[in-house]
């Protein structure tokens, strides 16, 4: 496909709206855009997707199963009271930066049916004292204002525990390849998978393993949708699809952190809770295919949903590849569209890998 062709993709999966726990929309969105390629489809109580496909050119009882996983959720608000002036309090559903939020426009997801528009409101800068200017404002101090003017009305069409996402939509940088949106994290993982199903799919007779795609719920609070889909699928290879941050803008200093840009290529994770046979295959399979990558240290458990997969049952070899991305956890997150396919070539080479040796342990 076509970039155009891609970003219509890319921004259907951006601008849907699902935080953790309400990720019921853009599930359905998924399954609408995989169901015809896979074999099997399945969802759990936590709504996990499971997306199989199935080798037709290998025993059963000699198959490996492969894992692929990228978390459908995204950071977000839910309401939690409503004064008597009709302005909604809301407390934040995963890592929220306070100072990005002053007049952003949000979408409250009533459980009564419908989408509610607000804006998330503060002082004017005229009416804040000296004091007030110097400091950052936290969640608790926010609200939302939808227009209404008495708790009475607001209750009509809102309840408290609705569900909040950044309205935003995504475009194209100045005539690039170059991104921006909301919910790249992992909507980028998500588009990821979604063309990897597209593609594995027509070579079937060619795979010696079966792939197990995982659209998990619930990662921005605490990686839970992967601890019971990895726990259930019990695979012999995982593999966490992600972003990682983009640190070059100014303002940073790579020295404390690593060395990574847009357009670097795919970040191939090293450390404790990545399995260093996967580590080392991984960058052979990008040298090979001259694939831009990059090495990113990973010193303690994962941020992502790694830390969970390598721990499930027995132990699962584990492996983090990721997209960069700047300013993640705002509504603005950049990718480069070029780091999103390399990533995608990567991992189509290496699931046409033989890849029993690797299970041997040293």
């Amino acid at each position: 496909m076509s970039f155009e062709e891609d970003f219509k993709l890319i921004k259907q999966l951006t601008e849907i709206q699902g935080c953790s726990g309400n990720e019921k929309k853009i599930r359905d969105f998924i399954k609408k855009n995989v169901e015809k390629y896979c074999d099997k489809i399945e969802i759990d109580f936590l709504g996990n997707l499971f997306c199989y496909i199935n080798s037709t050119a290998a025993e059963p009882n000699k198959k490996l199963r492969i894992l692929l996983d990228a978390h459908m959720d995204e950071i977000g608000f839910i309401v939690r009271y409503i004064d008597k002036k009709g302005f909604i309090r809301f407390s934040s559903v995963g890592g929220q930066n306070p100072r990005i939020l002053p007049g952003q426009k949000v979408t409250i997801h009533s459980s009564k049916g419908n989408n509610i528009i607000g804006v998330i409101g503060e002082k004017p800068i005229h009416l804040l004292s000296t004091e007030e200017r110097k400091k950052v404002i936290q969640i608790e101090e926010l609200f939302i204002d939808i227009g209404m003017s008495s708790s009475k009305d607001v209750h009509k069409i809102i309840a408290i525990g609705d569900y909040i996402t950044l309205n935003q939509e995504c475009f194209i940088l100045n005539n690039t390849k170059r991104i921006s949106a909301k919910a790249f994290d992992d909507r980028a993982g998500c588009f990821i998978l979604i063309k990897l199903i597209h593609e594995i799919s027509k070579i079937r007779d060619k795979l010696d393993k079966d792939i197990i795609f995982l659209f998990s719920t619930q990662e921005e609070i605490g990686v839970r949708g992967a601890t019971v889909a990895s726990y259930n699928i019990n695979p012999d290879i995982g593999i966490a699809v992600e972003v990682t941050h983009a640190i070059d803008f100014p303002g940073i200093n790579k020295e404390k952190y690593y060395d990574c840009s847009l357009g670097s290529g795919v970040s191939i994770s090293i450390g404790p809770n990545i399995f260093s046979k996967l580590s080392k295959l991984m960058v052979n399979i990008a040298k090979e295919n001259n694939l831009p990558y990059i090495l990113e240290a990973e010193p303690r458990q994962a941020s992502n949903n790694a830390r969970v997969i390598q721990l499930a049952r027995n132990g699962i070899p584990s492996s983090i590849i990721s997209i960069p991305l700047r300013y993640m956890h705002t509504n603005i997150e950049i990718i480069d569209y070029n780091d999103l396919i390399n990533c995608k070539l990567l991992l189509y080479q290496f699931l046409l890998m033989n890849l029993k040796e690797i299970m041997i342990t040293d």
